[in-house]
């Protein structure tokens, strides 16, 4: 017999704690993207990067920590974190869920000639400069991000609804977030944020865990952001983008729904067979 469940939180509360972070993450966002560039200029600057991604964890962890105290009472376990020893473990898989068919596929493509890469710098510089775009990416997007979407606003809509449209409610609010603070609006900026979103929906939903989700945004991000050409230590030459939407979306994207689609039918199979 299942264990009863605790009496689902007031539609109201849901409604305002939802309300409250959207609002704050997104005002905050257009401070951290509008004013940075005011004060640094508008171009890419790894000074303005810093500056974003420290003011984003540092605004969004006392945030959450807030609210998981009111409207909606959560504990930290609710949104999906462990301790650090199973956390780990589980971030590793989750960013290998993205790289592992995202790398094989793009030396695949490589191998046969759909575009070209070219290394400027040494094993050591290459070496340093993931370090160091790691670390922006975990202060920028992956931590502050994830908290949010995957932990906080599926928590609280898990709390009410079914763990599937707690992930699609999370996704429309990560792609309308998107929307507002990316500037210009684009039908593929779109798809991809609500992709991305569904993706890592079903990942904390199937596995439970927010690291994991975490890993996949970090590696997401890194690979994309490592070629996106602010930084130049390897260049891929992709003109037209379709290496780049095969390997770094496509095939890490529809392998990581099809093995979460695996992992939920496999766990399920055993109730079938009792029943």
């Amino acid at each position: 017999m299942e264990p009863p469940t605790a009496d689902p939180p007031p539609r109201a509360a849901v409604s305002a704690g939802i309300l409250l972070v959207f609002a704050a993450v997104t005002g905050w966002w257009m401070l951290l993207i509008d004013g940075v560039g005011a004060v640094l200029g508008s171009e890419y600057t790894r000074g303005g990067h810093i500056v974003r991604a420290v003011g984003a964890t540092l605004f969004v962890i006392p945030l959450i920590t807030l609210m998981l105290r009111f409207p909606v009472r959560l504990r930290w376990s609710d949104l999906g974190l462990t301790g650090w020893r199973v956390g780990w473990k589980k971030f590793v898989s989750g960013a290998a869920c993205w790289s592992v068919p995202a790398l094989l596929t793009l030396v695949a493509l490589l191998g046969a000639g759909w575009a070209e890469l070219t290394v400027r710098a040494s094993v050591a510089e290459i070496a340093v400069a993931l370090l160091g775009l790691t670390a922006l990416v975990l202060l920028y997007e992956a931590i502050p991000e994830e908290l949010v979407f995957r932990g906080y606003f599926f928590a609280v809509l898990a709390g009410r609804f079914a763990p599937v449209w707690a992930a699609l409610g999370q996704a429309a609010l990560f792609t309308a977030w998107g929307a507002l603070n990316g500037g210009q609006i684009s039908v593929d900026r779109t798809v991809l944020f609500a992709l991305f979103a569904t993706v890592l929906g079903a990942l904390r939903a199937v596995t439970g865990s927010l690291w994991a989700c975490m890993g996949f945004h970090t590696a997401f991000q890194v690979t994309a952001q490592f070629f996106g050409g602010s930084w130049t230590q390897m260049e891929l030459h992709d003109p037209d983008l379709t290496v780049t939407a095969v390997a770094f979306v496509a095939a890490p994207f529809a392998s990581t729904a099809v093995l979460l689609w695996w992992q939920r039918r496999s766990r399920r199979a055993p109730r079938a067979v009792l029943s």
